[in-house]
């Protein structure tokens, strides 16, 4: 009759609390959401096990009983909730909307969909140039797919991607977009085109049994395409893929000449651990270093600290998501190497990227030489969320999982 914690199974557990009725609505939610995060942060402190620290990030949902709401539906409404919190970044609160529930339904209709869109040739390539800073030189191309369904609906990767995942459907369009990156490839090296190709892979899907050792040479071998001209870009360092198998699978790829980048680097001290383990030649910076670099005086120096770690290891940097000139300015004057965003050019269409190709570089935009920094720190702004509201509130804990972000483009393409 009071507050009951309960473990669910596996890594979920469910807390039901007893609300006294003497709340108004706001007060609820606001007294419903500080419990949680008290929570949230006391489970995010190190345990010691077997003299080894380890940390975990829980990812809660909060859902209240209304009339007429059943226990299952509220343990649903909290688990909805907590998926959302867990989708949106380790280590979150997130309250129960209704409109989480119709997500729910237009996902599941995605993924029916999307088991026979590859099968009938929906899908298609698009290459974004890497480019060099200094002068603009296309050195590579970033493989990234796109979904047009027989309705003409584009999807954009964030959709498709993540309901890929969900429905296991990853693994088929992993297989179909390395394939295809490696057959244009080859095409366009024959008319004298020759560019390496990047291709996007998680590590779970680098060891994973549907990509086989030596399938990647037999591919680079039957469509006639050198190992050099292939760049593998590891995604994210998932805890779940077994760390000495994927060293394993990497050295091999490298030792045929395929040449590795790390993904990310900056964002969390996985990207550190692989650095320290896995054979890598490239370094990206993630995304989230470099939309604040010309503003943020703490991100301009994290990330200049981050390029002389791979300038010291003899690494080439790419900067990923490179939208604005005042970025690129920066970035040169850090001493990153090559940049990758709409300040050069957006994903493109197999036509416009030899066109491209055939020119050899991409226009370089020149920004300030000095960033002029607003300030050290992000604004938060926070918007009202609608609650169901009742005596009673779920809330359901989960242990988050940390997944990278899709490279793609903000505007759709042409």
């Amino acid at each position: 009759h009071g507050d009951t914690a309960s473990r669910l199974g596996g890594d979920e557990f469910a807390a039901l609390i007893v609300g006294d009725g003497t709340r108004d609505r706001t007060a609820r939610e606001g007294h419903i959401l500080e419990l949680a995060d008290r929570l949230r942060v006391t489970l995010s402190q190190p345990y010691l096990i077997d003299g080894n620290e380890a940390r975990v990030a829980a990812s809660i949902g909060v859902a209240f009983a209304e009339p007429g709401l059943g226990a299952g539906e509220l343990l649903r409404n909290a688990d909805l909730a907590m998926y959302r919190a867990k989708a949106a970044g380790k280590g979150r609160v997130e309250l129960y909307k209704p409109q989480m529930q119709q997500d729910v339904v237009h996902r599941a209709e995605l993924a029916t969909r999307l088991r026979s869109a590859l099968h009938d040739g929906e899908f298609t390539l698009l290459h974004q140039p890497v480019v060099r800073l200094e002068d603009g030189r296309i050195t590579s191309v970033a493989a990234q797919a796109r979904w047009r369904s027989s309705q003409g609906v584009l999807f954009t990767p964030a959709e498709f991607l993540r309901v890929a995942e969900d429905s296991d459907r990853t693994a088929e369009l992993g297989r179909w977009t390395l394939e295809k990156a490696v057959e244009q490839a080859a095409e366009r090296a024959a008319t004298g085109l020759a560019v390496p190709v990047v291709v996007r892979m998680g590590a779970r899907r680098l060891v994973d049994r549907s990509l086989p050792p030596g399938s990647v040479e037999t591919l680079l071998t039957r469509h006639g395409l050198p190992s050099g001209a292939l760049m593998i870009e590891l995604s994210d360092t998932d805890p779940r893929a077994p760390l000495d198998e994927l060293e394993r699978r990497l050295a091999a790829l490298r030792r045929l000449g395929v040449r590795i980048a790390l993904d990310g680097f900056g964002s969390g001290h996985g990207a550190v651990t692989a650095l320290r383990r896995l054979p890598v030649d490239v370094l990206r910076l993630d995304r989230g270093l470099v939309e604040g670099i010309a503003e943020s005086a703490r991100l301009h120096k994290i990330t200049s600290g981050l390029l002389r770690i791979a300038a010291d290891l003899g690494l080439q940097s790419v900067a990923d998501g490179v939208d604005l000139p005042e970025q690129v300015a920066a970035l040169r004057a850090m001493g990153c190497t090559h940049g990758q965003g709409m300040a050069f050019s957006g994903p493109l269409d197999e036509y416009r990227l030899r066109r491209a190709l055939t020119r050899g570089r991409c226009p370089v935009p020149h920004g300030p030489a000095e960033p002029a920094f607003a300030g050290g720190g992000a604004g938060v702004c926070a918007g009202g969320v609608p609650a169901v509201l009742g005596g009673t509130a779920v809330l359901g804990s989960h242990n988050a999982t940390t997944l990278g972000p899709h490279h793609e483009t903000r505007v759709p393409p042409t």
